[in-house]
C-alpha cells in the first residue's frame, strides 16, 4: 500500500486544516469540497523528504465534470 502523507491547507476563512492522503490531487479534491475559496495554500513533505508548498487555484479538476 502507498504511504500516507499529510497535507496542511491554510485557508483565510477556517485558519488551517490537515488532510491524510496518498496524493496531492486526491488531498485537494478532498479538500475542494468543504471550501469556497478559489486558492489555497498547501504545505507538505514529499516521498523524498523535501517539505514543498504552493499555491492552489480551486477547483482543480476537469472543468466539464464540475459543471463551469
Amino acid at each position: 500500500m502507498s504511504k500516507m502523507r499529510e497535507f496542511k491547507f491554510i485557508d483565510d476563512e477556517k485558519g488551517e486544516k490537515i488532510i491524510e492522503a496518498s496524493s496531492f490531487k486526491k488531498a485537494v479534491k478532498s479538500f475542494q469540497n468543504q471550501v469556497k475559496q478559489k486558492m489555497v495554500y498547501v504545505e507538505w513533505i514529499s516521498k523524498k523528504g523535501q517539505e514543498m508548498t504552493k499555491w492552489q487555484i480551486l477547483p482543480l479538476g476537469r472543468e466539464k465534470r464540475l459543471g463551469k
